[in-house]
C-alpha cells in the first residue's frame, strides 16, 4: 500500500489505513469524528485482548533486559574462546624424573627484572654435587634452545629470559635423564630447580687397582654398559 508510517491507501477497498501507533490521542479522536467512525486502522493487541496505541513501557523494559543478557552471554563466550586459545599456558608442570628427584622453588623479586632459571644437580644416592651435567632449556613456543653445563658445585644459571613456557632436560653419562616440561617462567620471578639424578642401573663403573707405584692413577676409571659386559666371554 502506498503512503507513509501514519496512513497508507488500500487499492482493494479504496480506503485509507491509519496507523494509530504513530498518532496522538487527540489526532485519533479528531480522525474518528471526521470519518464518523468509518475507517481502517492498524492496532497492536496484547495477549489478554487489550489494544495498544503506543509503545508499551513494560515491553520495552523486558526487551532491553533480554538484549542485555544476550550481550553478556556473547562477551562471556568471547572470553571463554580466548582462554581456550591460550590454554597451553595453563598446563601444569610435568616431570619425567626416571627415578630422580626434582624440586622447584619460585622466588618473587621486588626489583624489576626478566625471568631467571637457576638450579643445582646432585647424585641421588649420595646427595653430592654433580659437575659436568648438561642442562638444556627449550622455549616450548619458539622451539629455541639454550645449553649450560653444571660447574664444580653442580650449579647452573639461565637468564635473563623472556616470559614463556619452557622444557628442561638434565643429562649426564651414567645417569638417568630428568625432564621437566611446561615450566612457566615469568618476569620478576626467580625459579630454582634442585635435581638429584639417579644412577643408570644399566651402566657399571670399573676402577683399576694396582700396587705398582709406576702404574698408580687414583682418578683412573671407565664406564661400560651392561649390554657390553653381558657379551664378554666368560
Amino acid at each position: 500500500m502506498a503512503g507513509d508510517e501514519r496512513v497508507r491507501h488500500c487499492t482493494l477497498c479504496s480506503l485509507n489505513v491509519y496507523n494509530f501507533a504513530e498518532m496522538t490521542h487527540d489526532e485519533v479522536r479528531a480522525l474518528l469524528v471526521k470519518t464518523e467512525g468509518r475507517l481502517c486502522a492498524r492496532l497492536y493487541q496484547r495477549a489478554d485482548g487489550t489494544l495498544l496505541t503506543s509503545d508499551c513501557p513494560s515491553g520495552l523494559r523486558a526487551l532491553r533486559q533480554r538484549m542485555s543478557r544476550l550481550g553478556a552471554a556473547v562477551i562471556a563466550a568471547m572470553f571463554s574462546l580466548s582462554a581456550f586459545a591460550s590454554d597451553k599456558s595453563c598446563e601444569k608442570p610435568r616431570l619425567k624424573k626416571n627415578g630422580s628427584k626434582v624440586q622447584l622453588e619460585i622466588e618473587r623479586v621486588v626489583t624489576p627484572q626478566r625471568a631467571m632459571f637457576t638450579g643445582a644437580v646432585f647424585i641421588e644416592a649420595e646427595n653430592s654435587s654433580l659437575p659436568g651435567a648438561t642442562v638444556v632449556l627449550r622455549d616450548e613456543t619458539l622451539q629455541q634452545e639454550i645449553t649450560a653445563v653444571t660447574d664444580v658445585n653442580g650449579a647452573f644459571t639461565f637468564g635473563p629470559l623472556n616470559e614463556g613456557i619452557y622444557r628442561v632436560e638434565v643429562t649426564l653419562s651414567g645417569f638417568l635423564p630428568a625432564v621437566m616440561e611446561h615450566i612457566t617462567l615469568k618476569q620478576h620471578e626467580l625459579t630454582h630447580a634442585r635435581v638429584a639424578l639417579r644412577l643408570d642401573p644399566n651402566m657399571i663403573t670399573i676402577g683399576i687397582v694396582t700396587v705398582d707405584p709406576l702404574m698408580t692413577n687414583p682418578g683412573m676409571s671407565t664406564t661400560f654398559s651392561q649390554d657390553l659386559i653381558n657379551k664378554l666371554p666368560i
